[in-house]
């Protein structure tokens, strides 16, 4: 008779909560009764709209407080705070369920101190973090791992490196231009087209061979972690133009290689941006009694 006198005046203290129950984790052919405990549940949402950083996206948060008895001025910590399943819950009582009884504070007042309580928690301590690349000035998107933010920094940061490869070209198209005029007597703006070149054969093939691996290295600089490849054998051993083409090309692949690599070091320099919520941004969609299972972790 106490028994049912007791679970009456739960049942009325709570007509006005929402009961939910996680399934037990058993087969059914298994089953006999289960004692299920009584927690606060919370389900909230963090809505963030950051001009700062350009994040949009939703966070969902489903919690469940465990009730103590002394707990009748609610608060948190991590060992009674424990992530809950949205998945699983279902609002139908299963039928091997017999609902241990409630502390005598637990009504829906003491479930709405939780809410407010829960948000306030939220506030305080969630954070989001973010990637960001300060060089670029853009931060990582929603479900974006830091590998796939690398990535993405690496291709915006070709168009720039591309511009800076141009620029250092020019530099040596003219050191290419003051090595034709020296040793082949030709100035490129006083060479009509169909003039053929004056000087030795020689000469002129060795200007023709170099100039051509040198426009290979900055050609294939902004899309390859090579260059034009091996040194190819010396054509005349006793030319001074191939010696002075040889060391043009050794500079030029070592300028290339330290451009290559300030914008490699611009591209991984990440550092982390906490984005914390504030009270308009989260929300509580659901809350009420999380039944569960005495043995569920």
């Amino acid at each position: 008779m106490k028994g049912s006198k007791t679970k009456r005046r739960m049942t009325q203290k709570l007509k006005d909560i929402e009961s939910l129950y996680l399934p037990p984790e058993v087969s059914s052919d298994k089953r006999s009764t289960i004692d299920y405990s009584p927690y606060v549940y919370i389900e909230a949402s963090i809505d963030f709209n950051d001009i700062k950083t350009g994040y949009r996206g939703a966070i969902k948060l489903a919690r469940a407080l465990k009730i103590y008895e002394h707990h009748a001025e609610p608060g948190w910590s991590e060992e009674i705070n424990q992530d809950a399943n949205i998945e699983k819950i279902r609002g139908t009582q299963p039928r091997e369920a017999r609902l241990c009884p409630t502390p005598e504070f637990m009504d829906a007042e003491f479930i709405d101190i939780v809410k407010k309580r829960y948000i306030d928690y939220i506030v305080r301590t969630w954070k989001k973090i973010l990637y960001c690349n300060s060089g670029l000035n853009i931060y990582s998107v929603e479900g974006e791992s830091m590998d796939e933010f690398i990535a993405r920094c690496r291709e915006q940061f070709l168009p720039r490196m591309g511009e800076a490869l141009n620029q250092l070209r020019v530099i040596f198209n003219r050191m290419q231009e003051q090595l034709k005029e020296k040793y082949l007597g030709i100035c490129e703006t006083e060479l009509p087209e169909s003039a053929p070149l004056a000087p030795e054969t020689n000469d002129r093939d060795i200007y023709s061979r170099y100039a051509e691996r040198i426009a290979a290295l900055f050609l294939n600089a902004a899309s390859s972690a090579g260059d034009a490849g091996d040194d190819a054998p010396r054509m005349d051993k006793n030319s001074e133009l191939e010696e002075r083409f040889i060391a043009l090309m050794a500079k030029a692949r070592r300028k290339i290689a330290l451009l290559r690599e300030s914008y490699e070091k611009k591209t991984e320099l990440i550092d982390e941006y906490v984005l914390r919520p504030n009270l308009k941004n989260v929300r509580c969609e659901r809350s009420g009694i999380l039944w569960m299972p005495r043995n569920a972790r």
